[in-house]
């Protein structure tokens, strides 16, 4: 898994994020559903550091974390990383590693049970 780097911010977005699904709800909405949707909402960034992108290239699809998060973070890394390079083969890895940490993240890369164990411990703060 690559190293969590911007947690309070991560924290803070996905907390926003479940605020929006419980706001746009009916009121008959279990934590489970509001984590449920939250993570699949576009995430303003990976929240890892930029030399973590360079560990997760250097290792490509060999040794992908057991997490279903984690790994699809990895792949889609991965995804952006061989786009980037094909796209314009003259970039350094270090030049594509600080476009893709400057990009945005499809959706929050947590499992349902973390995001839930997240999302009580944010409520209490």
């Amino acid at each position: 898994m690559a190293e969590l780097f911007y947690r309070e911010d991560r924290d803070q977005d996905f907390m926003n994020a479940c605020d929006i699904i419980r706001q746009n709800s009916d009121g008959n909405v279990s934590v489970s559903q509001i984590v449920g949707k939250a993570i699949l909402m576009p995430a303003r960034s990976f929240y890892i550091h930029p030399r973590e992108y360079a560990k997760i290239i250097r290792r490509g699809k060999e040794n992908l974390p057991k997490s279903e998060a984690s790994k699809e973070l990895h792949l889609e890394i991965l995804k952006r990383y061989e786009i980037l390079k094909n796209g314009c083969p003259s970039l350094r890895d270090e030049e594509i590693n600080k476009i893709i940490s400057e990009q945005s993240a499809p959706r929050f890369y947590i499992s349902q049970s973390r995001g839930i164990i997240l999302y009580y411990e944010l409520m209490k703060k």
